[in-house]
């Protein structure tokens, strides 16, 4: 999928994936169990259904749902000549509409092969309730109860996706009746890991928090002529550190290496990427965000992965963990 948008002349710049947890719906457990509940079978007196209330009523306060998002977003620079001829007459916003809406469909479809199931493209209110949620994650029961009590309700009102009010420190944000705090993923796995290493982060760690890596496809020339530049500055460098007498360092001898197997795989037809990754957790106090915090910590640790909290820069750091494709520079 990653290959083929790195295509030459494609006009996706980068593509993001945001894998969260956010308080359930409790409500929605309520419906279900009155739907599927048989009166004439099971009777409100008895100790099974006296068992399944006690459940559905401590539920909510130990539940957590996992949603995710893939965001798309083209450049409207590469994509100039596209947008003119679908635009037409409607101009330049309905051409990259149409140009974003395709390459989303592509997308769908490539996800769909590999065995991914899509829901479907968020609509503007939809996209709307996700930032409010992220803001504020205990704002989602709400909102869920607006949607079932109205079923051609289309998520909120888009100027009701952002906070009220927002105050930022040196180690948290806050926004509304939540405080969050942003690590930016320094460091990925050294050694060859298998493809769940990231598990116990994505399902072990149940806190409240956001996981995002925004990925940036680069063409084929671009990425041949930045490893080729790359190669001669690496032989340049050990040139002369040789002719000044200096030794070759295991860690230079490991860029060096690092640089000819990036080759050998543009030669074998793989794609390059750049990427970043982010973890955002909440909480609604000082003190439950810290624990959470160090929680989260925790299961990086065992994922082998290093957090790194960006201090004096949450406010920003925050946003790349929202469904906007932000955090590459």
């Amino acid at each position: 999928m990653l290959s083929s948008l790195a295509r030459e002349g494609s006009p996706v710049s980068r593509i993001q994936w945001v894998e969260r947890t956010v308080p359930a719906d409790g409500d929605e457990i309520g419906r279900y169990l009155g739907d599927a509940w048989n009166r004439g079978s099971v009777p409100l007196e008895s100790l099974a259904m006296q068992s399944y209330l006690d459940l559905v009523g401590s539920a909510p306060t130990v539940t957590k749902d996992h949603e995710l998002f893939v965001c798309l977003q083209i450049d409207a620079k590469r994509a100039w000549r596209q947008m003119k001829r679908a635009g037409g007459k409607g101009g330049a916003d309905a051409g990259a509409c149409t140009v974003l809406l395709r390459e989303l469909e592509s997308l769908g479809e490539r996800l769909a092969d590999a065995d991914v199931r899509v829901v479907g493209a968020l609509r503007p209110g939809m996209v709307a309730s996700a930032l409010r949620v992220a803001f504020d994650p205990w704002s989602r029961p709400g909102l869920a109860r607006l949607a079932s009590a109205d079923r051609d309700r289309d998520g909120i009102d888009e100027a009701a996706a952002w906070p009220v009010a927002t105050e930022a420190s040196w180690s948290t944000y806050r926004s509304d009746g939540a405080v969050h705090a942003t690590y930016w993923i320094a460091s990925w796995p050294r050694t060859e890991v298998g493809a769940a290493f990231l598990s116990p982060l994505l399902l072990h760690a149940q806190m409240i928090r956001a996981i995002a890596v925004t990925i940036e496809p680069i063409s084929p020339v671009r990425a041949i002529r930045e490893v080729e530049a790359s190669r001669t500055s690496d032989l340049a460098d050990r040139e002369l550190r040789g002719r000044m007498g200096f030794m070759e360092t295991a860690r230079r001898q490991r860029v060096a290496e690092a640089t000819i197997r990036r080759e050998d795989e543009l030669a074998d037809g793989h794609a390059a990427i750049r990427f970043a990754g982010y973890v955002t957790v909440s909480a609604r106090s000082d003190e439950e965000l810290e624990r959470h915090c160090s929680e989260v910590e925790h299961a990086a640790q065992m994922a082998r992965l290093e957090l790194l909290r960006l201090y004096g820069q949450q406010e920003e750091a925050f946003t790349y963990t929202l469904p906007l494709c932000r955090g590459l520079r």
